[in-house]
């Protein structure tokens, strides 16, 4: 009786955990994003936006003197986990970068994926 219990209480908890979906972390806001790159520490600020799992928004990138402004794509957060790209360049010139991160309040760290391999990143949330 006692197992049967048992059993009973974990197929429920199984159940619950797939019937209900994580909530998303809250992403929305300014982010300042850091990785070691070929030329030393690399970094962006990205502002996102947030309804549901969906994340868009945009990525302020330096390149010399001037800043460009790159749309965020493909992004998501699935309970913790937030994915998204930036595609700049021009013609076929174009490189992607794509971000994966786990997230914790105001801070998330992850993996930056480029044609020249992946990097180890870390953000933080701009506060203000």
């Amino acid at each position: 009786m006692r197992r049967s219990r048992a059993f009973l209480a974990a197929a429920v908890l199984a159940l619950a955990a797939f019937a209900t979906p994580a909530s998303a972390q809250d992403v929305a806001g300014s982010w300042e994003l850091t990785w070691e790159g070929p030329r030393g520490t690399q970094s962006v600020t990205v502002v996102l936006a947030q309804e549901g799992m969906n994340v868009t928004g945009t990525a302020h990138m330096r390149r010399g003197e001037n800043t460009m402004e790159v749309p965020i794509k493909n992004g998501m957060i699935h309970g913790d986990q937030l994915t998204f790209a930036l595609e700049f360049g021009m013609g076929e010139r174009t490189m992607t970068q794509s971000f994966a991160a786990t997230v914790t309040g105001n801070t998330m760290e992850g993996t930056l994926t480029t044609p020249r391999g992946e990097s180890p990143f870390k953000g933080t949330r701009k506060q203000g």
